[in-house]
Formats: C-alpha cells, sequence, structure tokens
C-alpha cells in the first residue's frame, strides 16, 4: 500500500484546510469476533469508528460488549441503525431493504421497531443517524426517517439526491477496492481528499465481518500515515453530522 499512502500524504499535503475523515463499519451483529478484532485496531489507534447496526442480528452479549467500549471510551466507538433485518424484498431490482417494493407502512413498521430492539439494547448510547443495508433506499424513505425523528442518512456520495435529511456519506467502500489491489484504496481516498479540498469529509465504509488480518494491518498503515498529519482529522460521524447539517440547514434557509 505504499504508493497509495503516498497519495493519500501528497493529497493532505496540498489541502487548503484539514479534512475530516471516518470510519462506518456495517453489519455489527455479524461475525462478533472480527467486529471486536476490528475495534481493538482502531482503539489503539485512537481512532474512532461508527457501527452500523443491525437490529435482529445484535445480539444482548455483543451489545453489552458494546456498550463496555463506549462507556469506556465514548469517543472512540458509535452505534446506529443499520436496517432492521438486512434483508432483500426486491425480486427484481437491486438487494434493497427499504426499496420500491415495501409500502411505506411496512417501512415505518421495520424502522420503528429496529429503533425499539436498539434503544432496549443500548439506550442513550444509540445515534439517531440511518445506514440502509447495501446503501440504497426508495425515494420515498428520507422523509419517512425524517418525520420518525432520525438526524441523518449515510449513503454512498454518489446516491441518489434527496432533500429530507443530511447526509453523511461514505466514499470509499474498503473491501469492494481491495479486491483491486492494496494501493487502490489509498489512491481513491487521495482523489476524493484532492476533491474535497480541504475542510470537507471523506467517509471509508468497512465490512468487518469479511475483513482478516491484513486488511486490519493495511488499515493501521492507513491511520499512522495520516493521523499524524496537519490536514487529517479522524473524527466521529457525531461530528460530521454537525457540520453536514449546519450545510443542510443553511442550504434550507437559502432554498
Amino acid at each position: 500500500m505504499r504508493t497509495g499512502l503516498i497519495a493519500v500524504q501528497a493529497a493532505l499535503d496540498a489541502a487548503r484546510a484539514p479534512v475530516h475523515l471516518f470510519l462506518r463499519d456495517d453489519d455489527a451483529g455479524w461475525d462478533d469476533t472480527r467486529l471486536l478484532r476490528l475495534l481493538d485496531c482502531t482503539g489503539r489507534a485512537g481512532v474512532p469508528v461508527d457501527l452500523a447496526v443491525i437490529p435482529q442480528a445484535c445480539s444482548e452479549a455483543l451489545a453489552r460488549a458494546l456498550c463496555a467500549r463506549i462507556d469506556a471510551s465514548p469517543r472512540l466507538v458509535g452505534v446506529h441503525q443499520h436496517g432492521y433485518a438486512h434483508a432483500n424484498h426486491e425480486t427484481t431490482a437491486r438487494k434493497c431493504e427499504f426499496g420500491d417494493a415495501r409500502a411505506i407502512d411496512e417501512q415505518r413498521a421495520d424502522l420503528c421497531a429496529g429503533r425499539r430492539r436498539l434503544q432496549a439494547l443500548f439506550g442513550a448510547r444509540l445515534d439517531t443517524f440511518f445506514t440502509p443495508p447495501w446503501n440504497r433506499c426508495s425515494p420515498a424513505t428520507p422523509p419517512l426517517l425524517a418525520a420518525l425523528g432520525y438526524r441523518a442518512l449515510s449513503r454512498d456520495r454518489g446516491a441518489p439526491a434527496q432533500g429530507a435529511l443530511p447526509e453523511v456519506a461514505v466514499d470509499v467502500d474498503w473491501c469492494k477496492e481491495r479486491a483491486g489491489g492494496d494501493d487502490r484504496i489509498g489512491l481513491l481516498l487521495a482523489r476524493r481528499i484532492s476533491a474535497c479540498g480541504g475542510g470537507g469529509s471523506v467517509g471509508v465504509m468497512l465490512h468487518h465481518a469479511v475483513m482478516d488480518a491484513h486488511d486490519l494491518a493495511l488499515l493501521s498503515a492507513l491511520i499512522a500515515a495520516t493521523a499524524g498529519h496537519a490536514h487529517a482529522r479522524w473524527t466521529a460521524m457525531d461530528e460530521v453530522c454537525d457540520c453536514v447539517s449546519e450545510h443542510f440547514e443553511t442550504k434550507e434557509e437559502i432554498l
């Protein structure tokens, strides 16, 4: 990953202001052992990671372990809702849990049931973000989330535009891009850092359940190469959301 890390450092050198980097790990509730290894990795580095938790998949034992980590280091671990059961309801379109195939009442029932489950497990520790499984949802979903009191939506940066909620967008799918070679992740990150020009955010999406020891070593190398840079700020989604929400509200006022 040396070439990719050099590219990231060069992009940060050229940035006009600090860039907010964040990690979003999906599918908490699957493969708890690998999830805890990821948290050990980010914890040692002192870097926050936000977990998108599947309500139906999260056990009470995992919730207790995560609560203990959050209480010990609140800044380093965040939890928010990741769908309901991570189940595909589409028959012809791309996989989606909250897609066009589902009536709004069905979506509402799953959202509320999932939130109740996570609130019972995590209490006030639960953030009011929503990450849809497969990073996609129907056009009707964001207004529904807003009406139910969710604070922000997190999808790919290239997701269809919506005006109901601020978006905390991810830019690089670690596991997908790593298949193209270790350097590809760094090169894509460098491109996004250059595109935002400083002051913006760059999100990395992880899937701990398919990450091995080599992935964790690469992630540690990326963190080590950026953590001390004057233009890099590893931060939690909550802080990114504050910045995004401010711009979102300003835009609404202008409109």
